[in-house]
């Protein structure tokens, strides 16, 4: 029987075939899966011992301590298990790439990207931009007030910046910006766009960009580069320094 599917799971070579053995022969001891595997005595234990770890073998007490194999039906609960493990991880590396790659571009001097998918990325940019400090300097996008979870994230964050005395600047469709322009204070300002709406949240903050998509689930990309950071903050103060002179005319 090909045991390379099982490899796929995460089983070694060696345990592979000591679960296909027990598989195909039924109870066996150590010293018997030895022979049927090519292993050692040792190391036929340790095979075993990992198997029962695993689910996927349990010990049979007696006088003679021996192994059989679980219902292959188990297989699927470790390819489960595998994925759960899988999320954590991913979850894990998330929260430490945006610094990872702060670093990398230090001594590299390549800009560094990150794609990420969920609502969870929106958290991570919002957690990075507390940890970094610096002014935020935001187009909003269009959609992202369809969903009350995302808005409600949103306004927390701005508070969340407030409180850490970070300031904010926005560009606002006029529709939103009538309804923030009473809230502005030091460290939130707002100023109506140019344009009618965009289909990303950009985010400008130290020599980072964040874009985020929420039309079809939420999608962001992390670029850390001084270069486009000062070429999107530029783009961006053209039109809040435009925008202010209109304010001011008025």
């Amino acid at each position: 029987m090909d045991h390379s599917i099982l490899k796929k799971l995460g089983l070694t070579e060696s345990q592979a075939k000591g679960y296909l053995a027990l598989v195909e022969n039924g109870r066996l001891a150590a010293s018997e899966l030895a022979g049927l595997i090519g292993e050692s005595r040792t190391n036929s234990y340790a095979i075993a011992e990992r198997l029962v770890e695993l689910g996927l073998a349990a010990k049979i007490p007696g006088g003679k301590l021996s192994y059989q194999a679980e219902n292959p039906a188990r297989l699927n609960q470790l390819v489960i298990n595998r994925q759960k493990e899988l999320r954590a991880t991913s979850q894990e590396l998330a929260g430490v790439l945006p610094a990872m790659v702060s670093t990398y571009r230090l001594v590299s001097d390549k800009p560094g990207v990150i794609h990420l998918e969920g609502i969870d990325s929106l958290r991570l940019i919002y957690d990075d931009v507390i940890k970094t400090g610096q002014t935020v300097h935001v187009f909003p996008s269009s959609h992202d007030r369809d969903d009350p979870d995302i808005a409600a994230m949103i306004d927390a964050q701005i508070a969340r910046q407030h409180k850490a005395g970070i300031a904010t600047k926005a560009l606002l469709r006029q529709e939103v910006y009538e309804s923030f322009r009473d809230r502005q204070n030091t460290l939130f300002e707002v100023r109506p766009a140019a344009f009618t709406g965009l289909e990303a949240q950009i985010l400008i903050y130290g020599n980072n960009i964040a874009v985020t998509t929420f039309s079809t689930g939420v999608v962001s990309t992390i670029i850390v580069s001084p270069p486009v950071a000062q070429t999107f903050l530029a783009i961006f103060n053209a039109q809040w320094n435009y925008q202010g002179a209109l304010l001011a005319g008025q």
